[in-house]
């Protein structure tokens, strides 16, 4: 897990501020892009990316090339986290200390929080703190569990 942002519920965050600090323009779509990731608590793919952006603005919608640009860059700078789907699709979330892993359903793939009780991560927070121990830096822990959930199961 990276170190990130304390993304506290009653905490307000200065986008701006932050990727500023990341060394990154403070574009009014960056900041969207940014402030939308913090509040998820499942990744999403560029595509559900690009729909929420457009529901939640009354703005003129932000290009598809230029949202690739921003998730990269803010991925670069490790302000946000990207995973490969079983389906080949990137997903990207806040880098969130806080964030739990998740499940993915191979068949629909609808992705569904860990039990936070889930003794897998136990074993990412032990890890994790070996490495720190160890004075690792820049390290990512990810963990994905695949199968069918329930739906599917059901229809099979």
């Amino acid at each position: 897990m990276k170190k990130s942002l304390d993304l506290s519920p009653n905490k307000e965050i200065d986008w701006a501020l932050v990727l500023r600090n990341k060394g990154l323009r403070a574009t009014q779509n960056a900041i969207a892009v940014t402030g939308l990731l913090a509040t998820l608590k499942l990744p999403l793919s560029h595509d559900e990316i690009h729909l929420e952006l457009a529901k939640q603005s009354s703005k003129e919608e932000i290009d598809s090339v230029t949202l690739y640009r921003i998730l990269d860059r803010l991925h670069q700078v490790g302000l946000i986290e990207k995973t490969l789907g079983s389906d080949r699709i990137w997903r990207f979330r806040s880098a969130n200390e806080k964030a739990l892993e998740y499940f993915e359903c191979g068949s629909c793939h609808q992705h569904f929080n860990l039990p936070a009780k889930s003794p897998l991560l136990e074993i990412i927070e032990n890890l994790n703190s070996q490495l720190k121990n160890q004075e690792m830096a820049d390290f990512a822990i990810s963990l994905s569990v695949q199968g069918k959930c329930k739906d599917c199961k059901s229809h099979a």
